[in-house]
Order: C-alpha cells, then structure tokens, then sequence
C-alpha cells in the first residue's frame, strides 16, 4: 500500500545523491489540470509555489524545496495535508508520503509518473467520485463511565468496597476494578463504533476505524464518501449526534484526501 505519511524527522528521499541543495517536493497525484487553486501553501519555507509536472493524463503536485534542513516539522506536515485536501475537495488526488522528494521536475516525470502510469491510473479511476471524511467522537462529562458503573453490577459492588477503604489499603481490589472499568470502556467503545458504522453505512462506500487515545475518546473512523452522498451523509451524522447529544460530542472532518483507502500496489 502507498503510504500517505512520514514519521517527523525522517530523511528527504532523493532521486540522486551528492551536494543538491533544491529538490522538488511530491505531495500527490491527479488527472492531469492546467491550474491549481490559488494560493496553496508549501512545504519547506512557505514561499515556493506549488506547480504541476504532467505526463499523460496524470499530474503531480509539486514544489520546490530547500534541502539545507531535513524537512519533517510540524509546519510541513500541516502543509502537505492542506494541498492535498484542497485538491481533495474538488478532485480525486492520490496522497503521496510526506516527505517525498526528487531532484527536479523531470525526475518527477520520468521516476514517478511514467514507470507507475498504469498503476495511478487504475488508483485514480478506483477512487473516483469519492472523497474521505474521518469522524471523531469524545465522551462528555465522564458519561460513558457513570453508564458503566450503573451497568456493571461487579464494578459498582466492588466500587462500593473501595470507598469504604483507607487510602493505603485494598491495592488487589483497587486493581481489579481498573481493569473491569478499562475493558468495559473497551466494549463501550465497540458499540458505539459499530452504532456510528450502521448508521453511516447507506451513505459512505467504505470505513476503516482507528484505535483511540485518550480517556474520553470514544471513536475515530475514517469514510470513504461519494461526492454525491455527501449532504446524506452529513444529514445523518447530524441526526446520530442529536441522538447521542450530551453524552457523546462527534466532530467531523472532511473532505479530505482518501489517505486510508489507496488499493494496495
């Protein structure tokens, strides 16, 4: 599978070694256009202008890039996700890795677009149409974890023994209930993963979910959308979250680039 990101830090790939200082930043493919939307930012110092090379009927997205420092902040990151995305919201646009990086323009064209014509080819006419949208849910007020306690009859039982308990006494207890709070949290999850999924899933072609982080996270699941199902879609995430209102806030973002739905190479 094409990969869509970079870890920061890691180094500028090159198409030739020695002492270059400019390269030519890759940030993803489309069918080939004459123009771009107006003012995009850029990876690197901000201030080079994001241009297209063509060959056939693709074109990638491209700009010129200092390489005096190894490309990987923040800033560039956010920048690469930007032109994709603003690409994304009008046009079917192959991600490509961030941090990928040619030496000039002709090397785009001659070691990325002709050797892989077909291949982008096929990808662009797989993800046609379609444009991802991620969607991100957080527990309010610790909800979800007074919903456990009133459901798990062994957590409130064995809640009630630790209270009852002196600070520095019931460590084994203590324990065991962090783990049933933890696995029911985990099951919680699941349900409403799986609620969120069939709710969407007469408006959204594909959905891949993602593990969560934090404490309050309830969700993050990615959606592959047709353009045309879009205002369902949204339609009927808007009814789901009046539906789950003041116990789970969802945030949706989107159009983005389909980075969680390139067909393997």
């Amino acid at each position: 599978m094409m990969i869509t990101r970079a870890e920061r830090g890691e180094q500028v790939q090159s198409g030739h070694q020695g002492s270059i200082d400019r390269g030519v930043y890759v940030y993803g493919i489309v069918y080939h256009r004459e123009k771009l939307p107006e003012e995009l930012p850029s990876v690197g110092d901000g201030e080079a202008e994001v241009d297209l090379a063509s060959y056939g009927k693709l074109s990638a997205l491209v700009s010129e890039v200092q390489l005096s420092r190894p490309l990987g902040t923040r800033e560039d990151l956010l920048a690469h996700e930007r032109v994709l995305d603003a690409l994304a919201a009008e046009a079917t646009v192959i991600p490509m890795r961030f941090g990928s990086v040619v030496s000039n323009k002709e090397a785009v064209i001659n070691e990325l677009l002709a050797p892989h014509e077909g291949h982008f080819n096929e990808t662009l006419s797989e993800l046609a149409g379609l444009v991802q949208f991620t969607v991100r849910g957080r527990y309010a007020n610790n909800t979800h974890l007074r919903e456990i306690v009133s459901e798990e009859p062994e957590i409130q039982e064995l809640r009630a023994v630790v209270q009852d308990m002196p600070e520095d006494a019931g460590y084994a207890e203590r324990l065991r209930l962090g783990e049933l709070v933890n696995n029911a949290v985990v099951r919680k999850r699941e349900v409403d993963t799986e609620t969120l999924i069939s709710s969407l899933e007469n408006s959204s072609a594909a959905f891949v979910s993602h593990a969560v982080a934090g404490e309050d996270d309830a969700m993050h699941v990615a959606f592959l959308v047709d353009r045309e199902a879009v205002a369902q879609f949204e339609h009927e995430l808007d009814e789901l979250g009046g539906q789950w209102g003041g116990r789970l806030n969802l945030r949706l973002i989107g159009p983005l680039a389909p980075y969680d739905f390139l067909p393997e190479a």
